[in-house]
């Protein structure tokens, strides 16, 4: 099974090379939107199996609500989109919005920005897996 997912994210370094780590990897599609007001939008047209959002650290969008909202606005229009934010760990505010909505059943995850791609991509799998399984 082919794993889409939605990167909604400012740091395109990070987003470019997450596509060119899985661009040989049959399991994944990734596609980057880095304009939040549309993102939605943007999964309608593609569908994700999961979306990962980046509360970024500066702009119009460095809040978890916001971003938040992002999230909610996805799983109303795609409720089988498993929702993961990226979230600075040093940005306590955040960091307390997104455990908040973890535990809301808001979002199905989260990760810190110290976390390695690896662990990123396995957790995407392991969310994906799971849901499939399951039903």
């Amino acid at each position: 099974m082919r794993i889409k997912v939605l990167l909604v994210m400012r740091r395109r370094i990070l987003s470019d090379a997450l596509i060119v780590k899985v661009s040989n990897d049959p399991e994944f599609t990734i596609i980057a939107e880095q304009n939040y007001a549309i993102a939605m939008l943007t999964a309608e047209v593609h569908s994700p199996d999961i979306s990962l959002i980046e509360i970024p650290e500066s702009g119009p969008w460095k809040s978890a609500v916001k971003c938040l909202a992002v999230c909610d606005a996805i799983r109303k229009q795609i409720p089988a989109c498993k929702q993961v934010i990226l979230c600075n760990e040093n940005d306590v505010d955040s960091c307390r919005a997104v455990i908040r909505a973890k535990q809301e059943h808001r979002i199905d995850d989260f990760l810190f920005y110290d976390n390695s791609m690896n662990y990123l991509l396995s957790k995407i799998v392991a969310l994906v897996e799971t849901e499939n399984n399951i039903t």
